[in-house]
């Protein structure tokens, strides 16, 4: 009679606990990376009685969820991928926004009303008013030159700053799996049952994989560890490795940039990490930063610089639009007169070298005082001498970029379809990449997802499997009476 009534007990709580654990599921069928439970049972231990080998009822095991670690693995391998090509796509639309012609004049149609304005005045060399076009033309070419050169910066640090939130991200999603793998450690000590904490850890380490492509793995003391590829193990069981920011020097930047962002260890600070990240959002930014946006930069500057060159080697050759007195002695022009100088005039303030020429390009002091020192002549006191001019805007047809094979139009579109196609190439990637980590989450699903579906169906066997249950021990206790009955008889 004992074993009936511990027959009907077992099953009794078995049916209670796989209510409570369909419960649980069905109550977060909606929190994001739960994965459904089961209870886990297995019979009692049979026992010979009357020589016949008698069950004992049922045995609670655990409370399991149901998970694979490959389809974790594989989801955050696709996060990592998607987060490194969307944020890419968002950086370099925003680059790709400096060029856009359509709202406002690019640089290419300014740089070509500039020459064109030196070939009317080829054909008007003493038209005041055309010489004042020459500078205002001029005036837009240096003013979109720093607007392309500062927005540039600008997106650069801009970058930097969302890095550095990053990095705080990543900082407490170390902080939160760490305490997540002591919690379970705790737990596991004492048997309990540990699978809410661990959906929690594998939701942080997918979120942690968003920033930068990270692999897991349990050394050999059962402590869970996260490691970033290329970098190394920071997460070890209940410790973690904080990562730092801080500003370096041009010399020591990766952009070739001042005040530039660097990424290392809190321990190890003379060791830079910044270049070191594979994949996820904080990958993306550095090569956007370091490679994409640097490289328009050069290429800015490489124009500003040529265009300053070409035009001021030309331009110093000639002489003033005024008057000039001749040596008596020599027959020479005077090199100076009561304005100045007469010649060796440079249009363009000059620039040592190319860094940072986007930024300093400047007309020179003497063309924005006089009209009259915007040279045409190759020869003093010539007022139809146009050479000068002629000799200027040709320099827009001429290859003096890319060591004789590009000109200043060429490198400037050359440089606008770089840009484009790595946007554009970053707008296919981030579509495909949400392709297959979308499939890669339908996949989760299906394997550690909650069927509301499939757990009402079990809620109403369990709950079948208590009444069964229940009706056993009432049976029992009938029968016990039963023979208790008889017994006062």
């Amino acid at each position: 009679m004992a074993n009936l009534l511990n027959i009907g007990l077992t099953g009794l709580k078995a049916s209670k606990i796989s209510l409570k654990t369909t419960g649980h599921n069905l109550a977060n069928v909606n929190t994001e990376g739960f994965s459904r439970q089961r209870l886990l049972q297995t019979s009692n231990n049979p026992v010979i009685k009357e020589g016949l080998i008698q069950g004992t009822g049922t045995r609670t095991v655990k409370v399991s969820r149901i998970s694979d670690e490959n389809v974790e693995k594989n989801l955050r391998n696709a996060t990592s991928k998607y987060n490194f090509h969307n944020e890419r796509k968002f950086s370099l639309s925003q680059v790709e926004d400096i060029f856009n012609e359509v709202d406002r004049e690019g640089l290419n149609q300014i740089v070509t009303r500039f020459f064109n304005s030196f070939r009317e005045l080829a054909v008007q060399p003493e038209n005041v008013t055309v010489r004042s076009v020459v500078r205002d033309n001029a005036v837009m070419v240096v003013e979109d030159i720093h607007r392309i050169r500062q927005t540039l910066n600008n997106i650069s640090r801009n970058l930097d700053k969302k890095a550095e939130h990053v990095v705080e991200e990543v900082n407490q999603l170390m902080n939160q799996i760490s305490t997540m793998n002591q919690k379970i450690q705790i737990l596991e000590v004492s048997n309990q049952e540990t699978g809410d904490y661990r959906d929690m850890r594998d939701l942080a380490v997918k979120r942690l994989s968003e920033n930068f492509d990270i692999h897991t793995y349990t050394d050999n003391n059962g402590q869970f560890n996260v490691a970033i590829r290329n970098v190394g193990t920071i997460i070890s069981g209940p410790k973690f490795q904080k990562l730092s920011t801080t500003r370096v020097n041009r010399s020591q930047s990766l952009n070739d940039t001042a005040n530039s962002l660097d990424i290392f260890f809190s321990e190890r600070p003379d060791q830079s990490l910044t270049g070191k990240f594979k994949g996820g959002r904080l990958s993306s930014l550095m090569k956007v930063r370091n490679e994409d946006i640097q490289r328009l930069q050069k290429s800015i500057d490489d124009i500003a610089f040529n265009l300053v060159s070409s035009v001021n080697a030309i331009h110093e050759r000639g002489f003033v639009n005024r008057t000039i007195q001749m040596n008596q002695d020599e027959n020479t022009p005077a090199m100076q007169d009561s304005k100045g100088k007469t010649t060796g005039i440079k249009f363009f303030r000059a620039l040592e070298d190319k860094q940072d020429a986007g930024m300093k390009i400047e007309l020179s002091e003497d063309v924005l005082a006089d009209l009259t020192n915007i040279v045409t002549a190759l020869e003093p006191n010539s007022p139809g001498d146009n050479r000068v001019s002629i000799a200027i805007s040709k320099i827009q047809h001429q290859k003096i970029f890319d060591d004789g094979n590009a000109t200043l139009e060429e490198k400037y579109l050359q440089s606008i379809a770089d840009i484009g196609l790595q946007s554009s190439k970053a707008r296919m990637d981030s579509e495909q990449a949400e392709g297959i980590l979308n499939q890669q989450k339908t996949v989760r699903e299906r394997i550690s997802g909650v069927s509301i579906d499939e757990e009402t169906a079990n809620m109403v066997r369990y709950q079948h499997a208590y009444e069964a249950s229940a009706k056993i021990l009432k049976t029992a206790d009938q029968m016990f009476n039963t023979v208790i009955g008889l017994l006062k008889r």
